[in-house]
């Protein structure tokens, strides 16, 4: 009798993907979640029969196709098996055989090689990528919620809050975890990082496991200690490479970096939030992008960031902590196997560079649930996080002569909002109280008391600087209180109009020099020019309080804005025989608008055009105007040249596209001149089947 040998498989790619919701993904390959059974048909060259010895294994298949680092025999069985790699024949029909393959749901993630030895001799009977599987109950990434499934695994769109926690701004981004080639590249990732370079076998068989791979992978995104994905840059230099606000999606940046994996220039913390959170989707982790505005950076641990401002207003360079206007990161949602079960839930991950942790720029995964309790002895860098949503501010003055005097100690603008994309809507979600206690609450600072003594004496904690441990600190508590409220909401190109209130808190008269100082800041609050400052005498009667207008034209900011377009006012207010209080306000300006609409209806496969309209608000001409398109399932990336903008001139762009996936689309435009800088806005369409 001849040799039983395999001629031909079908693995149901079609199907299989339907039943795994990974129809999505535009790519040949079967792709399937683990946990979940999938079904295939071998033929063979005659019939086989019970004599015939055969065996399928599972091998995973890693980029650089070495020696295989693992592989899973499936386990015959006349039953269904439970949680296990196994394979039940269903039926046979002539040659071919009808199978059910199972895979455990702690089954290691990642591309493997379907192979059938039949009496020693081993045979490829096909492929098959395998991911998380959020939808299986024993897959610690099981979410319950198929709205949140739809949302933070099978959306390629987001949405990423930035500017000011008084008026977020609404950036849409293209996560196009499903475009050709995505998927492939995210698995090339995992063969990148510095882990599997350094111990292949060891790596391979820890990426059953989200938190290992979070980390890892959350390293692997900044290109600082292994060539990653994105070079970071707060420079406003950008020359050689990309600004950062002109990216409007993480595909073309993926594949940007492969094959030739050299990292792209350049990202800031939404672009590796975007990225982190595409690769995290591919995978099957469910992620969502978190938005926490006023974040702290504490350089040493203490959960306290020293502020230092000179006495004319300006800030100081004086001092390693900081804070930013806002930052982002991500979140996945995954059981902690090394944690106790009420540390699962949200965890937190991040790939922006900030502080090593275990010698490399990584961070996490944080449990959300330590952070809000103050259990910064929890693994990963939750104390840094900590910080990030909640540490306290001390601000000094630094004197003329050099002395260094103690202000103010701020206990509630750390983390005043914290938030994501809402599910299903395209508003925002505030997180803020899955994060922290309520400020000013009991709870809020027993809690806060709780993580400072965790952190003390833990590496790197340093009380106080030399320079705050020697400042000079008021006789007596404020006598007198200060705010700038900013009038309106400015646009780009208006002149800003603010109000400085200061009021006399006791019952004697009190005088007042606030030196005011305005400059134009990057988002992390690094200064690029000061743009305005003066000096006002103010006297207060007993519990007087007295306005003080302020204006800061557009001629005076108008080459010195940064392409955040932000202004921080401060004030340093000398008060006569006490000290000195410090007051300042953010102002992020406001784009003018944007309009987009579609000029019919959109069919798959059949041209759509979109009609981008823009008005030039200024007095003066804009230059070097262009409009950038970039959607996914409805048009690859476009740009089109537009020239100049006379004063008050407007302007109507066609775009073609031809939509490619059905369903809810979203399509991304982005405008930029010499004078506006990527003013960013976004449609949703409804692509129906051609």
């Amino acid at each position: 009798m001849a040799t039983l040998r395999v001629t031909g498989s079908d693995l149901q790619i079609s199907t299989n993907r339907v039943e795994h919701h990974t129809n999505s993904y535009q790519s040949k390959d079967l792709i399937v979640r683990r946990g979940y059974p999938f079904s295939a048909n071998v033929t063979f060259n005659q019939s086989v029969t019970n004599e015939d010895q055969m065996q399928f294994y599972a091998r995973l298949v890693t980029e650089d196709k070495g020696a295989s680092l693992l592989e899973n025999p499936f386990v015959n069985s006349s039953k269904t098996p439970i949680n296990g790699w196994g394979v039940l024949r269903e039926a046979t029909v002539s040659n071919s055989v009808r199978l059910t393959f199972y895979t455990p749901s702690n089954a290691v993630i990642g591309r493997y090689s379907l192979e059938l030895d039949i009496n020693g001799e081993r045979t490829n009977v096909g492929a098959f990528i395998l991911l998380f599987n959020c939808w299986a109950s024993d897959d610690i990434v099981y979410l319950s919620d198929e709205a949140q499934r739809q949302e933070y695994l099978l959306s390629e769109f987001g949405i990423i809050f930035m500017g000011e926690p008084s008026n977020p701004q609404h950036v849409p981004w293209d996560y196009g975890q499903f475009q050709d080639n995505i998927l492939d590249i995210c698995l090339s990732l995992m063969d990148s990082t510095i882990n599997y370079r350094r111990n292949p076998s060891e790596d391979v068989r820890r990426r059953n496991d989200p938190s290992y791979l979070c980390r890892v992978l959350s390293a692997i995104v900044n290109d600082r200690d292994d060539g990653g994905v994105i070079q970071g840059n707060w420079s406003e230099d950008y020359s050689g490479g990309t600004d950062p606000k002109a990216w409007t999606g993480s595909a073309r940046i993926l594949r940007s970096w492969y094959p030739q994996k050299s990292p792209v220039k350049y990202g800031q913390c939404w672009v590796f939030a975007g990225v982190l959170c595409t690769v995290s989707r591919a995978l099957g982790l469910p992620c969502r992008i978190i938005t926490n505005f006023s974040s702290a950076h504490d350089t040493n641990n203490n959960l306290i960031i020293e502020t230092y401002y000179k006495v004319t207003g300006e800030p100081s360079d004086r001092g390693g902590d900081s804070i930013w206007n806002f930052h982002c990161w991500n979140e996945s949602w995954f059981r902690r196997s090394d944690l106790d079960a009420k540390y699962s839930g949200w965890q937190i991950w991040d790939s922006t560079p900030q502080e090593k942790s275990d010698g490399m720029f990584q961070l996490g995964p944080t449990s959300q649930f330590a952070i809000k309790e103050g259990d910064v002895d929890k693994k990963y860098d939750t104390s840094f996080l900590y910080a990030e949503v909640n540490a306290d501010v001390l601000v000094f003055i630094e004197q003329n002569d050099g002395s260094i005097t103690k202000g103010s100690t701020d206990t509630v603008s750390i983390g005043p909002l914290i938030c994501t994309k809402a599910v299903g809507m395209n508003s925002m979600n505030n997180v803020t109280q899955e994060y922290k206690h309520r400020e000013g609450t009991p709870e809020e600072r027993q809690v806060y008391s709780k993580a400072r003594s965790l952190t003390s004496g833990a590496v790197g904690f340093v009380a106080l600087s030399s320079a705050g441990e020697t400042a000079t600190a008021p006789n007596s508590d404020p006598v007198v209180s200060g705010k700038i409220i900013i009038n309106g909401t400015p646009t780009v190109g208006d002149d800003i109009n603010a109000t400085l209130f200061l009021k006399n808190l006791t019952l004697a008269n009190k005088n007042v020099t606030a030196n005011v100082n305005a400059s134009a800041i990057v988002y992390n609050k690094r200064v690029r020019r000061t743009v305005f400052s003066d000096s006002v005498a103010v006297q207060l009667g007993p519990n007087e309080e007295k306005p003080v207008a302020l204006q800061i034209l557009y001629s005076q900011y108008e080459n010195s804005l940064t392409t955040d377009k932000m202004i921080q006012v401060c004030s340093v207010c000398q008060v006569e025989g006490w000290g000195e209080l410090y007051v300042e306000a953010n102002i992020t300006l406001q784009n003018p608008p944007m309009e987009i609409k579609a000029l019919g209806p959109a069919v798959l496969g059949t041209p759509l055009q979109l009609e981008v309209t823009f008005t030039n608000p200024l007095s003066m001409p804009v230059a070097d105007c262009v409009l950038t398109a970039e959607g996914s399932g409805v048009t690859h990336v476009i740009h089109k040249s537009i020239g100049v903008l006379e004063p008050a001139q407007t302007i109507s762009v066609t775009i073609d596209t031809m939509p490619y996936m059905s369903g809810t689309k979203q399509l991304l435009i982005i405008f930029t001149a010499d004078k506006f800088h990527m003013i960013k806005n976004f449609t949703t369409i409804e692509i129906a089947e051609g």
